[in-house]
């Protein structure tokens, strides 16, 4: 009976701290940016970036103000933006996976410039 014990106080131990780490998950970071044009206009800008840059896009939904996009030359690497109407245009949030860990948010500064840049170029639409 005094073996049973400490056997089973280090089987609780051990298996509290493998749930633990099993239910643990890191929240995704986003970069925000305010856009000065429509959802919809932001989101064919964003849509027309992501393929130049090599994204395969999985899903775009305008109603939704969604896109979600994969990088074809590297797997794992998943990136989610969502438009939103704000104040003074769109509000693009920007976030990122890759191999199930969240991306730094600074990596999508050059995203979101070359988004606003090409919304800077593009004809308003009707």
């Amino acid at each position: 009976m005094r073996r049973l014990v400490p056997v089973t106080v280090l089987l609780l131990m051990l298996a509290t701290s493998v749930t633990g780490c099993a239910t643990s998950r890191v929240a995704p970071s986003e970069r925000l940016a305010v856009m000065d044009a429509t959802p919809r206009r932001t989101l064919a800008s964003a849509i027309d970036e992501l393929v130049a840059r090599g994204f395969v896009i999985r899903l775009a939904n305008a109603e939704l103000g969604r896109v979600d996009a994969v990088l074809a030359t590297r797997s794992g690497y998943v990136l989610t933006l969502v438009a939103s109407p704000a104040t003074a245009g769109t509000r693009l949030a920007i976030q990122g996976r890759q191999g199930g860990q969240p991306l730094d948010p600074a990596r999508f500064d050059p995203l979101l410039a070359a988004i606003q840049a090409r919304l800077a170029t593009a004809s308003p639409a009707p």
